[in-house]
């Protein structure tokens, strides 16, 4: 199942996304298609442009899309243009943009927005070698340093108007970037910052097994609920950053994947949304990008058999409909669409379990010869 998995990211997702998903005029992803591949006219976010530019700048890398480094390249240029403001030695990004005239429609700075733009910005110099790259991301470092980062409790504020509640969510993100980023351009101090965060991860997310998603500013427990999906996702950078760091995170890694495993799937095989820090089950639904999340972790903890079990079940609920290339986002507890578009910020995690899955199984050997 993980060879047809990534058959389908590179024959039929890849290139549905290079053509209908790419607006040739403004020179940006677009953020969302309808059932029939043509785009929505809604707010385009910069976090989406951000996950665009990494999907097609990785899948260039890995040969796998040979216009990605083209797309990734103008994608840039436009986030840059339309969304990015320069102040002194800061650079911040507005949330979102009107697709129509790129006119600015949502300005405030959001955390999980700013650590994908560090992403992007990584993978994209580990493409085309651009010091220019690493310059504005780190005058993106210096904003969110500066402006996102709570100088009395620690951690990131969601955004800014900061809100009431803090997510572990663009930490996790933020995390991924500084990885991406040490790995690009080791020596500039992203190795330090990785650390700093998963000490955060130690110190507030993980309790009692689980990791909890939602934080008042002091880092009390504001709303008691774990997500299946990101405890997945954290098995996989924790396993980055250990490699990476040399720090012993088995024991994190194991509970996550543990409790995941567990308690997080569901009769069908399918990964459940939400559930309590008891077990219970919160949101009973699926979505699409928990289950290679879960070929990630699979892969850190070297268990294909589950692997393919996730891919299996991403082939048989989820992709290639409602067209060619695309996904169902997101299912009810009885296998019924909740959503009637296809979102494009959902490709990041799809490219990057098929890209991981060839680097760490044998499912399919011409491909895993370009991993990395």
């Amino acid at each position: 199942m993980l060879a047809d998995y990534l058959d389908w990211i590179t024959a039929s997702a890849l290139p549905a996304w290079a053509t209908q998903g790419f607006d040739q005029r403004a020179g940006r992803f677009h953020e969302r298609l309808d059932r029939a591949a043509a785009p929505i006219a809604v707010p385009h976010r910069a976090m989406v442009q951000a996950r665009q530019i990494f999907v097609f700048a990785h899948a260039a890398e890995l040969g796998w899309a040979p216009e990605g480094a083209a797309l990734a390249e103008r994608g840039m240029a436009s986030l840059l243009r339309d969304f990015a403001t320069d102040e002194g030695d800061e650079i911040s990004v507005a949330f979102a943009i009107d697709p129509t005239n790129g006119a600015i429609c949502a300005p405030q700075r959001d955390a999980y927005a700013h650590a994908f733009v560090l992403f992007a910005l990584a993978a994209l110099h580990r493409l085309n070698g651009e010091r220019k790259l690493l310059d504005i991301a780190e005058r993106v470092i210096r904003f969110i340093e500066r402006r996102l980062t709570d100088p009395e409790h620690g951690g990131l504020f969601d955004a800014l108007p900061a809100p009431a509640e803090k997510r572990q969510n663009p930490h996790m993100h933020l995390l991924e970037a500084y990885l991406l980023l040490a790995r690009a351009a080791p020596g500039r101090g992203y190795e330090e910052r990785a650390a700093a965060l998963v000490a955060l991860f130690r110190r507030h997310f993980l309790r009692d097994g689980v990791l909890i998603e939602y934080f008042g500013q002091d880092w009390s427990v504001a709303r008691p609920l774990w997500e299946p999906g990101h405890h997945f996702e954290w098995v996989w950078l924790l396993g980055e950053y250990g490699a990476l760091a040399g720090d012993d995170v088995q024991t994190e890694m194991d509970a996550l994947y543990r409790s995941a495993r567990q308690r997080g799937v569901a009769a069908d095989g399918l990964l459940i949304d939400e559930l309590s820090p008891e077990g219970i089950v919160l949101k009973p639904s699926h979505r699409v990008w928990p289950h290679s999340e879960a070929i990630k972790a699979a892969a850190t903890r070297d268990d294909p058999d589950f692997a393919n079990v996730m891919a299996a079940g991403l082939l048989r609920h989820f992709l290639d409909r409602p067209f060619a290339g695309g996904w169902t986002d997101h299912l009810s507890a009885d296998g019924a669409p909740l959503v009637d578009y296809v979102p494009a910020s959902t490709l990041y995690h799809l490219v990057l379990a098929a890209s991981v899955a060839a680097k760490s199984f044998a499912a399919a050997p011409a491909l895993a010869k370009g991993a990395s």
